[in-house]
């Protein structure tokens, strides 16, 4: 090989190691600001912390699959890997952005688009969402007025540019509804909502968790 191209492919090499260091060491940087925010219990903020590093055996970014947010083809039992219901993190469904409709969604896609359903989706596919700084509201309730009020809470939060989901979730307590984002859960039963708790919630936790700056 000429010299003047062994030094060419020698400074093209140099670039690329550099460029790989670079884009490594602000991936570095940025997984340490939301590892901080997951590890952050926040007790004066909506919500019960759920402390994800100890569930999974680490924090976000870490392990090389993503220690708390791993995608996978699998289904994932939440319940006993000592997450909540519905889960406020961990392992998940990312195969490709969702379609508009539940019924039509392939498997293992994720996350789903923004927005209101009335049909359920896995979990595994809206624990994606939470880990792009959304909030889901799940519920499981017969009472019609409550969920259209939600809804319409949704419908506006939605065009006010917060990034959210509503979906039924029939594995919980009947009459119960919960709100999850990374790392935090409220639940509660039907009785005890109130309209301003939901919108609290969403305040205080939409995009606090954004490693993908949504």
């Amino acid at each position: 090989m000429p010299l003047g191209v062994a030094a060419g492919v020698l400074a093209l090499a140099v670039v690329v190691v550099f460029l790989i260091l670079q884009a490594s060491g602000s991936s570095g940087e940025a997984n340490a600001e939301w590892i901080k925010v997951e590890a952050d219990p926040a007790p004066g903020l909506p919500g019960v912390y759920v402390n994800l590093p100890e569930i999974y055996g680490g924090p976000y970014g870490t392990h090389g699959e993503n220690a708390t947010a791993g995608h996978v083809l699998r289904d994932i039992d939440y319940v006993a890997d000592g997450n909540t219901s519905p889960p406020a993190g961990g392992p998940h469904w990312g195969q490709g952005s969702c379609p508009d409709d539940p019924a039509d969604a392939q498997r293992f896609c994720g996350p789903a688009p923004w927005g209101i359903y009335r049909q359920p989706w896995e979990p595994e596919v809206l624990v994606h969402n939470i880990e792009h700084g959304g909030v889901v509201i799940w519920y499981n309730t017969t009472d019609q007025a409550v969920i259209d009020e939600i809804e319409a809470l949704a419908l506006a939060r939605l065009r006010d540019g917060d990034i959210l989901v509503m979906a039924p979730y029939d594995d919980m307590e009947d009459e119960q509804i919960a709100l999850t984002s990374w790392a935090r859960i409220d639940s509660f039963p039907v009785a005890d909502y109130e309209i301003k708790r939901i919108e609290d919630y969403i305040d205080a936790h939409v995009r606090r968790f954004n490693p993908e700056a949504f």
